[in-house]
């Protein structure tokens, strides 16, 4: 997911940031240039990024709240008087965090990040283990969005470059990233086990679908789906498919 956080946000002109947790950043580039050439000249011309995450969330062995949103807040200006469309940030949590004083202010400091710059020129995804958090921080950290991972959507995002989480306040499925024919069949059989009945999607952040991947999410044959809203490469496969003429499929244009 964060490969086409990244590839979308460049796309549309941001200042990207990857606060990167590990040793061995260069490892890091390779990879994500392996997967998109374009991220090579992203980097060349200062549009992207990589720095030390634990740099940014606990320089000095501690993590405060408001240190690391005036952080953000400080990029956001930076970038936008650099000419960039907007800022772009996404960032590995260090594991350490949760052991180091100030880690119980997460959850509060996850509340808080969205709503600090409240404006379409700013986004931030964060990246958490939840294998190493604590299961009340882990709780306080979803409690802090409107999307839940649910464990059933957890074989979604062992596929490629695709993450899905549930959408709380609209009661939608959200997917995020690349739906292709590699993750297809899971996202088809999670579909079909865990989701019954009318099914809201939310395509927004799709960077990339290919048939297979679409035709994957009919979990159930007959079942109604709301499309609200859907990236231009759903939009595009959709005519292609003739969804736009199904009687059981809605496009709405707006969320």
């Amino acid at each position: 997911m964060a490969v086409a956080f990244v590839r979308d946000r460049l796309g549309r002109g941001d200042k990207v940031v990857y606060l990167f947790d590990g040793d061995d950043a260069a490892f890091l580039v390779s990879r994500l240039e392996r997967l998109d050439p374009g991220f090579e000249a992203a980097m060349a011309s200062g549009q992207f990024e990589v720095r030390r995450a634990r740099d940014a969330y606990i320089p000095d062995g501690c993590f405060e709240a408001d240190r690391m949103l005036t952080l953000l807040r400080e990029e956001h200006d930076r970038a936008r008087a650099q000419g960039y469309s907007g800022l772009s940030v996404t960032g590995e949590m260090p594991d350490a965090v949760c052991e180091l004083p100030g880690g119980e202010q997460l959850g509060a400091y996850e509340a808080r990040i969205a709503g600090d710059i409240d404006a379409p020129s700013y986004s931030v995804l964060c990246q958490y283990d939840h294998g190493l958090l604590g299961a009340g921080v882990l709780s306080d950290v979803i409690e802090a969005h409107a999307v839940d991972a649910s464990p059933e959507l957890a074989a979604i995002g062992r596929d490629g470059e695709l993450a899905a989480a549930r959408d709380r306040d609209r009661d939608a499925l959200r997917l995020a990233g690349e739906l292709d024919f590699g993750c297809a069949q899971t996202v088809w059989e999670v579909l079909d086990a865990s989701f019954h009945g009318p099914l809201r999607l939310d395509l927004a952040d799709l960077s990339y679908v290919d048939v297979a991947g679409m035709r994957a999410l009919r979990g159930h044959k007959g079942q109604r789906l709301t499309i609200s809203p859907a990236s231009d490469a759903v939009r595009r496969l959709l005519a292609l498919l003739a969804w736009d003429t199904d009687p059981e499929i809605e496009l709405l244009e707006t969320g």
